[in-house]
């Protein structure tokens, strides 16, 4: 009974200072902040690389965070829009969200180009999200079947659920084709598949298409997560074809056993982009990696795992980038919310303080001698 009547005399005499006003000020200041960065991610995301404003007449390319995985935004000159992969399951909503701040910032309302590289779920994991959407008018898909579609010219079957689930979802959503060489025209861009070269391979990942889009200036290349062995396929195919390239979307996210000496000096890429999660298990991007690019003059080399959202647009063979890591670790972003909250209120005063204020206070003494 008595402790109660204490913690009520407690209240009674309870005063507000300036101090503690200050840090409901600055606690509720904490909290706005935090709850508008947590909430609108993708459009603080798009505000650091959204080129619209300034580039808006360059090809733009973005390279979206959609954690260990991979997914390529391309916006023509012409607004003809090219998604290529879309990311894990995992990060679908917020890939969703982040590409459709993109899109309405850039006044484009479609993905007139779909490519699923190929069938592993970091690359097709958001695909439904996307149908779900998005309106996507034209879908490349891997020359992989599922068992469950008709298989007229023979090539290999997976009998993998998602996989399955988004090739049904595909014909239901637009026109759907194999990933096949080809060359698709833009105005002045031209799309080139220039593999696969054969239908069947042992690793999924060399199902991958290189993929170029390029004008007389300008040139990106992707290559999925092709390994050394589907490299070899694309340097046998282009021997002495020029194929040097601006930006290189460095394949299967920077593993050391892709991306070979062999294929850098062939394309000769100025920049190099990997898409990579953060704090991944596989400790992509491979340093091993990292120096090949170096040692074969590439320029600038960036990481969503470090950097996040990557864009980039391009303009006679000039490269403009801009990026910014924005927390994608929404458990870690709380933590770090509540830490600082705490600090507001557990901040006391100094003891060089304390000891100012005591001598402020001490009554004088003075002895006289008489």
């Amino acid at each position: 009974m008595q402790e109660i009547k204490t913690f009520f005399k407690k209240i009674k005499n309870f005063k507000i200072t300036r101090k503690f006003v200050l840090q409901i000020f600055l606690a509720l200041f904490l909290t706005i902040l935090f709850s508008l960065t947590y909430f609108n991610q993708a459009t603080i995301s798009l505000f650091l690389h959204n080129f619209n404003n300034i580039y808006g007449n360059n090809l733009q390319l973005y390279s979206i965070y959609v954690g260990q995985g991979d997914s390529s935004f391309v916006i023509l000159p012409n607004k003809t829009t090219i998604l290529i992969d879309t990311g894990t399951e995992k990060f679908a909503d917020k890939f969703c969200s982040e590409l459709s701040a993109i899109m309405e910032n850039n006044g484009v309302s479609k993905i007139d180009y779909l490519f699923l590289t190929h069938p592993h779920s970091d690359h097709i994991g958001g695909a439904i999200k996307v149908f779900k959407n998005f309106d996507v008018e034209n879908i490349y898909r891997p020359i992989i079947c599922s068992p469950l579609e008709e298989n007229p010219n023979g090539y290999e079957q997976l009998d993998d659920f998602l996989y399955v689930e988004v090739l049904e979802l595909a014909y239901e959503e637009g026109n759907v084709d194999f990933i096949l060489p080809a060359e698709l025209n833009f105005g002045e861009y031209t799309l080139k598949i220039w593999t696969p070269l054969s239908n069947s391979y042992t690793d999924l990942n060399d199902y991958s298409p290189v993929i170029t889009i390029q004008n007389q200036n300008n040139s990106i290349m992707f290559a999925g997560d092709l390994t050394i062995d589907g490299e070899e396929e694309f340097l046998n195919a282009v021997n002495e074809i020029d194929t040097d390239i601006d930006v290189l979307k460095v394949a299967h996210h920077g593993s050391k056993n892709a991306t070979s000496t062999e294929f850098l000096q062939k394309v000769k890429p100025e920049i190099a982009i990997i898409s990579a999660g953060v704090d991944n298990i596989y400790n992509f991007p491979n340093e091993d990696l990292i120096e090949r690019l170096k040692e074969n003059n590439v320029q600038k080399i960036v990481s969503t795992n470090t950097s996040g959202t990557i864009g980039l647009t391009l303009d006679n063979g000039r490269v403009t980038i801009a990026s910014g890591f924005i927390f994608q670790d929404n458990a870690f972003f709380i933590v770090i919310y509540f830490i600082l909250l705490f600090s507001i209120f557990s901040v006391k005063k100094s003891s060089v303080i304390n000891k100012v204020e005591k001598l402020k206070y001490q009554p004088s003494v003075y002895s006289f001698n008489s």
